[in-house]
């Protein structure tokens, strides 16, 4: 294990950590999918407040879903971090923190998902996408450029039995923080300005330097 995932960045170490644990606890039934999945009357009014973090996590217990989510983890999301947040991991912790909350705001609003992981990937890899728009990536027996990457992944997903809606909220709010953090800043009306500026205090936590 710690040759997988020893030399990943520090946020996707952590993540891949975190989805296996629960991934282990469900298999072995230590731990049941019912006390994890996204229940907003469990969290509003019996304060489970665990709930709107593990619902990021648990990506189903040993099997394929699990295993390719990994994947694109391992492959994807490290690279996100790794290269786009090079000595970042702030920023990328941040970019990780409002993209769950526009998801939870929209699951609580219009949707209906119990587990919104597969949609948190969908983030990354779109974003990933944006930030390295001429690259071509080697998908299972196919290639593609990088933009198009996260509609092929959830394709995929989907073809597991994944849930389209999830994946279509992943790569609106990935559209969304991709747009506010490079695109619009540039434009001369922004004036520099930057919705998603990592606060100074989660700098320090990180203890990343600018």
């Amino acid at each position: 294990m710690n040759a997988i995932i020893g030399h990943q960045p520090p946020v996707t170490r952590c993540l891949i950590l975190a989805s296996a644990t629960l991934m282990m606890l469900t298999s072995l039934d230590m731990l049941s999918p019912f006390s994890l999945y996204l229940n907003w009357a469990l969290i509003i009014y019996e304060w489970q407040l665990w709930r709107l973090v593990t619902c990021f996590l648990f990506f189903g217990t040993f099997g394929l879903s699990f295993f390719w989510n990994t994947y694109v983890l391992l492959f994807y999301c490290s690279s996100l971090e790794a290269v786009a947040f090079h000595s970042k991991s702030a920023d990328f912790l941040w970019m990780l923190i409002c993209s769950a909350g526009m998801l939870l705001f929209l699951t609580y609003f219009y949707g209906n998902s119990y587990f919104i992981s597969g949609a948190m990937i969908d983030i990354m890899t779109y974003v990933w996408g944006r930030r390295n728009s001429t690259a071509r990536m080697q998908v299972l027996f196919f290639t593609v450029r990088a933009p198009y990457l996260p509609w092929v992944l959830a394709w995929i997903s989907l073809l597991m039995g994944g849930n389209v809606q999830d994946h279509l909220m992943g790569i609106a709010v990935g559209h969304i923080y991709y747009f506010f953090e490079d695109v619009y800043p540039l434009l001369p009306t922004s004036k520099g300005f930057r919705l998603f500026r990592t606060p100074k205090l989660l700098k320090i936590i990180c203890n990343q330097h600018d």
